[in-house]
């Protein structure tokens, strides 16, 4: 079993996490497909399954081996805020609720907080989706960049309420997550123009708009999301076209600033084949870039668009 350690009040005590448990956490890690939502929800329900396999004898080393596990998730993605909040959220909540609950009531409440947080989240998305339709209008080009199962299902609303929607999407870095919001576009009828990263000054002039989700809102606005994207709202500034930000509220995190997040970097392979370079050669893969508030015409949430100013204002709210 994976050994972590937890806290409770003063002691530092060993947790043993089962290796299936272990294993899921891996590949929440190591994911290159899912958007930030998509993997919240999937830790979700990787505690509704420690809490079913769970083996402990008491509600105080449930909460500990729960805990741990959760602990262990929240660090697997370091640039993806939501992670973190819902892991939190769900923590919290199920703590407060072991002061009055034995331990098979803290089981079944463990399980059913984490489907209630799961449709919380699906809820938000269908929200955001509503919202981000009415931004859109019929003839638009939309252009996208870095996968966001949020900005999927803005841009299927659009295309099922509005006439002429057509998107361009980008490569979308050495993960070419973007062919995988391509691939979505297409099943739902969407005439979709794929290009390359580099092209995008080439073709930005065309679009009407650009949608992109994000991993993270940071404390002073900044926004966490999938390489490329600062170029992409460099250039929609200088074109003048409208950049919107797709993402729930579950991303806002108040505890960093935008030069204090960790962005992960992936395998140099993705960049160049081992061998094509001199062994001389560094080569870097980070997965994430930070673009600075002022470049984004809004953000919409779940509760509707802001302004930058306005996404100030929350953020200041978060931390006090």
């Amino acid at each position: 079993m994976a050994l972590t350690t937890t806290h409770s009040a003063d002691r530092m005590v060993a947790v043993n996490i089962d290796p299936e448990i272990a294993r899921f956490i891996d590949e929440i890690k190591n994911d290159k497909v899912h958007g930030a939502s998509e993997l919240a929800r999937q830790t979700l329900n990787v505690l509704r399954i420690a809490a079913e396999r769970s083996q402990a004898d008491s509600a105080e080393r449930f909460l500990l081996e729960l805990k741990g596990v959760g602990e262990k998730l929240m660090a697997a993605r370091p640039a993806m805020a939501p992670l973190f909040n819902i892991v939190s959220r769900w923590l919290n909540s199920v703590s407060e609720e072991s002061k009055k609950a034995d331990l098979a009531l803290i089981k079944r409440l463990s399980i059913s907080r984490t489907d209630e947080l799961a449709s919380d989240s699906l809820q938000a998305i269908a929200r955001i989706a509503e919202y981000s339709s009415e931004l859109i209008t019929d003839g638009d080009k939309i252009m996208t960049h870095s996968y966001s199962s949020t900005v999927v299902e803005v841009l299927k609303k659009a295309f099922a309420k509005h006439r002429g929607i057509e998107v361009i999407t980008t490569r979308s870095g050495p993960g070419h997550t973007g062919e995988r919001i391509a691939q979505q576009l297409r099943l739902f009828g969407i005439p979709v123009t794929f290009i390359d990263d580099a092209a995008m000054g080439l073709y930005l002039p065309t679009a009407n708009k650009v949608m992109v989700g994000a991993d993270r809102i940071c404390a002073d606005g900044k926004i966490v999301n999938g390489i490329g994207t600062y170029q992409l709202a460099l250039v929609a500034e200088r074109v003048s076209v409208p950049f919107y930000i797709l993402c729930e509220t579950l991303k806002f995190d108040s505890r960093l600033r935008g030069d204090q997040v960790e962005l992960e970097e992936k395998e140099v392979w993705e960049v160049v084949k081992p061998g094509k370079l001199p062994p001389e050669v560094k080569v870097r893969n980070p997965y994430f870039d930070i673009t600075p508030l002022e470049l984004v015409t809004g953000i919409v949430t779940e509760n509707g668009l802001l302004t930058p100013d306005e996404v100030i204002c929350y953020m200041e709210k978060l931390l006090t």
